[in-house]
């Protein structure tokens, strides 16, 4: 179930957790009469608040139609490569 924050002009839609002190932020915006789709990295700051970074983007959400269907394009890529490297450990 997505989290939901309603603050002003901004809806939380889900938070990804990417570690160490970093998440993304999905979230319905609106700015200058437009809504907008904004994914965004946020960090904790020393005491537990979450602060945006710059690294994002805000798509208007007359886009969505187009950028799903990118993102299932992307899907496929993605399948096809090959696997990650593993990490291995040194003997010691």
């Amino acid at each position: 179930m997505p989290e939901e924050k309603q603050t002003g002009e901004e809806q939380l839609i889900k938070t990804i957790d990417k570690g160490m002190g970093s998440r993304i932020h999905v979230r319905l915006s609106h700015f200058h009469d437009r809504d907008y789709l904004d994914i965004r990295n946020f960090y904790e700051t020393d005491d537990g608040e979450w602060k945006p970074t710059r690294k994002g983007i805000a798509i208007p959400v007359e886009l969505y139609t187009d950028l799903m269907s990118a993102l299932n394009d992307a899907e496929q890529v993605i399948k096809d490569l090959p696997p990650a490297p593993t990490a291995k450990k040194e003997k010691e």
